[in-house]
Formats: C-alpha cells, sequence, structure tokens
C-alpha cells in the first residue's frame, strides 16, 4: 500500500530531499543552475505537459464519440454490464452467472464490480457508452490518483513524463476497465497512507483488490512489502499488518476469479503465463510514478525528465505492435464489424443454441453481438479461453467440441485471415467429410450459411456448421 519515497507528502512546487527517502541521507547538494535556465526548463516542461494533457482530453473525446468503443479488452465489459442492467431492469437481481458465456457457467462477477455496477446505472440512459464512460472516467481517476499520490510529480516534466507513461497510455486504448478502476483506488490508497490516514488507506487498497484481484493483488503485494524496510522501524508493523487486512477483505473475490470457467478451460501454464504478461505491464502503471518520485530526490541535470519524457513518446512505436496497439489505436475511429451484424439480423442465432464464433480483428464484436442477440457462446472473452491454437486431429476437435457443448460453429473470412496459425476451419471440413469422429458429427448448414448471389464474384461472408452428438460410425 505504500512505495515511501517519503512518509510526508510535499508541496508540487518545491520537491525536497526526505531523511527517510531511500538514499537521501547520502544524496549531495544539487547544483542550482542559473535562475533563467531554471525558468526555461519548467517553462517548456509546463508546456509540454499542457499537450500531453490535451491529448489525452482528445483521445478521451475520440472514444466516447463511437456509439461503442470496440478495443482488445473492451467488449469484454460490455458483455457483463449489459447483461447487469437486464437483470436488474427485468427485476431480476444479480444472479451469480450469466447466461449468455461458456454454456450458463461463467460468473456476473469474475472481477469489475464497482465500475461494472456504475456502468449497469447508466446503461439505461447510454447503452454502450456507459462502459466507455466508466473507462474513460476510470483513466481520468487514475491520472489524478498518481498526482494525489504523488504531488511531487505534478509541475513541468515530471507531470509530462508522468502523462507519457508508454504503461499508462496502453491502458485506457485496450479498454482495460476493471484495471483503471482498482488502480485509482490503489493509488488512492498510497496517497493516503503518505497522509498518514492508515485505515482509510487499507480500505482503498482492499477495495482496488476486489475490483481486479488476480491483477492488482500481486501489485499491491510487491509494492507493500518492498515499502517495508523504508518505513520507521514503528511503521513496518502496521503496513505489514493493513496489508494483510486489505488480502483477507478481498478473498471472497480472489476465489471467485477461481470459479471463473476459463480456468478449467485452459493449463494452469497457459494461466501462469498470461498472469505474469498481465500483471508485469500493468504493474508500470503504478511502479513509474513511483520510481519517478523517487528520482525527484535526486541530484539530476536540469534536463534529464526532458530525455525521459522523449523515451517515454518514443518507446510507444516499439509498442505498436507486440501489445496490440495498432488495433487500439483504431479503436477511435473503428465501426462495428457488417458482416457480423449482417448474420446476426438474418436470424442466424438460434434461441438456447452454444455458438462458437470464430471471427476476426473486430476485438470479439462477434462474440458480443451473438450474445446480445440472445445466443450462448461456448466461451468467456478471455483470450486464453477462446483457444485460437491448432488441433492435432480431428478426434481432439471433436472431443473439444463435445467438452464445450458447443451447438454451431460460425466462421467469418476475418479469422482465416487475422489467425492464420489456427486449423479450426480445415479442421470443421474435415470433419463434414469424415461424418462421425468420435460420436461427433459436424454438417455445414447451407441454409443459414451466407452465399454469394448468382453471377457474383463475392466471397461468402460466414459459414455455419452445426454440430450433433451420439451419432454412430
Amino acid at each position: 500500500m505504500h512505495p515511501a519515497p517519503d512518509q510526508e507528502p510535499h508541496a508540487a512546487q518545491e520537491p525536497k530531499l526526505s531523511p527517510r527517502a531511500p538514499g537521501a541521507g547520502t544524496a549531495p547538494a544539487r547544483t542550482q543552475a542559473p535562475l533563467a535556465h531554471d525558468a526555461a526548463v519548467d517553462r517548456s516542461g509546463t508546456i509540454a505537459a499542457a499537450v500531453l494533457a490535451l491529448a489525452w482530453v482528445g483521445v478521451a473525446v475520440a472514444m466516447l464519440s463511437r456509439p461503442i468503443f470496440i478495443s482488445h479488452d473492451s467488449l469484454s465489459n460490455n458483455v457483463h454490464v449489459a447483461f447487469i442492467a437486464d437483470s436488474l431492469r427485468t427485476g431480476h437481481g444479480l444472479p451469480l452467472h450469466i447466461a449468455s458465456l461458456a454454456n450458463g457457467e461463467a460468473l456476473t462477477f469474475p472481477y469489475g464490480s464497482v465500475p461494472w455496477l456504475f456502468a449497469a446505472a447508466l446503461w439505461p440512459l447510454l447503452g454502450d457508452r456507459a462502459v466507455t464512460l466508466a473507462l474513460v472516467l476510470g483513466f481520468a481517476a487514475t491520472v489524478v490518483a498518481t498526482f494525489w499520490a504523488f504531488p511531487e510529480l505534478r509541475r513541468g516534466w515530471w507531470a509530462a513524463a508522468t502523462l507519457a507513461n508508454p504503461a499508462l497510455v496502453i491502458s485506457p486504448l485496450l479498454g482495460q476497465l476493471p484495471f483503471l478502476w482498482s488502480t485509482a483506488f490503489f493509488l488512492t490508497s498510497i496517497g493516503l497512507w503518505r497522509r498518514r490516514s492508515w485505515g482509510w488507506a487499507a480500505a482503498a487498497a482492499a477495495i482496488a483488490q476486489i475490483i481486479h484481484p488476480a491483477v492488482m493483488m500481486p501489485i499491491v503485494a510487491v509494492i507493500a512489502l518492498g515499502s517495508v524496510r523504508f518505513e520507521e522501524p514503528g511503521q513496518r508493523r502496521r503496513l505489514v499488518s493493513l496489508w494483510l487486512v486489505s488480502v483477507i477483505v478481498a478473498l471472497p473475490a480472489a476465489w471467485a476469479v477461481l470459479q471463473s470457467p476459463v480456468v478449467a478451460q485452459t493449463s494452469p501454464f497457459v494461466q501462469f503465463i498470461a498472469l505474469v504478461q498481465t500483471v508485469s505491464m500493468r504493474f508500470l502503471v503504478v511502479a513509474v510514478p513511483l520510481g519517478l518520485a523517487v528520482l525527484t530526490r535526486r541530484p539530476l541535470p536540469r534536463w534529464t525528465m526532458a530525455g525521459v519524457t522523449a523515451v517515454f513518446v518514443l518507446l510507444q512505436f516499439p509498442m505498436y505492435q507486440p501489445f496490440g496497439m495498432d488495433f487500439a489505436w483504431g479503436s477511435l475511429w473503428r465501426n462495428p464489424d457488417t458482416s457480423v451484424d449482417a448474420f446476426v439480423d438474418s436470424g442466424g442465432v438460434g434461441d438456447g443454441l452454444t455458438h462458437r464464433v470464430l471471427s476476426g480483428s473486430d476485438g470479439k464484436y462477434g462474440l458480443y453481438a451473438v450474445a446480445e442477440a440472445g445466443g450462448v457462446l461456448d466461451s468467456e472473452f478471455f483470450p486464453e479461453g477462446l483457444h485460437r491454437g491448432p488441433f492435432s486431429s480431428t478426434g481432439q476437435y471433436a472431443r473439444f467440441l463435445g467438452g464445450r457443448h458447443v451447438d454451431r460453429v460460425v466462421v467469418f473470412p476475418s479469422y482465416r485471415r487475422r489467425y492464420g496459425h489456427s486449423n479450426e476451419p480445415q479442421v470443421l471440413e474435415q470433419m463434414v467429410r469424415a461424418g462421425c469422429v468420435e460420436g461427433v458429427e459436424v454438417t455445414r448448414d447451407i441454409a443459414a450459411s451466407d452465399r454469394p448471389s448468382a453471377g457474383s464474384p463475392s466471397a461468402p461472408r460466414w459459414a455455419v456448421y452445426d454440430v450433433g452428438y451420439n451419432c454412430s460410425g
């Protein structure tokens, strides 16, 4: 809960070295540069921070202008919020499970309880934009909480570097709504601790971990326990004790994560790798301002933070494709996939049938549209649970379909283009030709598939396969 660059918050205008800051006792005095040079640095840093702030305002406006914000992680929020809002509207309360995901076995709140309830309250007025608004507010709250927790970062190039943090850029554009809300609460916890509001700090840390336990519990643990040695001896026991209290309060939310169907649908190794990748990148949203706060107490050349800000901006380019930022930036003007809408409008979503939707480059819009039209999906929206990898044989694929109780598979051409490593479309055709494989029979539904009109050279926009069980042969 406490990064401890210092026990006391400092005025943003004049950060000072603290005797309790790491290394502060031996740090040499900062050499004073000419006043004119200081003024030039401060003025240029203020301008840079203002430009970055305006850029973020522009991003927020662009996000809110979309009828539905479609990015890597965004629609997972929409499908839960839409279900919660509908359940509340129809008087069904808050069911434990969401009917449209993972054959009705997915939890309504695997995480994200606070922001999803907030967005659900606004859903009758704003629809999908309620989720986008909650995402924007979560990002704004994270920024405000950062500068409140670390007031020494509020001015000049320190503020500019904070706003250009590459990890911070990723989160809203990817649609990481629960993470941003949980981060805002954790940063608030840090600010409360630095102001010696011990109980409120523990409460905010608990809420942060309840919102997103899988990601935030490791982050809180690393920062809280890593800060113990920087505390005064009398405060160390209090820090550890209150951290443990916050963990205990959040344990029911952590238990809910383990009940999610994705846990049963993926191997422990895949879950571990996904968790490490997710936590390591998101940890930097908190760790970077923490590190910058420590640097404010070090004697640095005047233009150091201008260089750090430039590096942060330049890092956006190597992050572009490895972190999917090419797709994420495109979310600012992306529209729903028209072929998916056409499939749903054609009446191809059967009531009560479990669908496996294979679409690509649409931010999981195919999954969302089918669920919103009353269809049931074979999985949740977690990437590791969608299983886009190759299948070794028709037998393995038959067991896979049976394990998920799939009744219908819908394949869009975009899936073949986006996931070239997946051989599922080819295995489906092999299943059609094979007839019956381990009690599973796949047939192509010609009537439900999209077929080019006579004389039209255009390719079909989707193909539908029906899955039957208990065949013989």
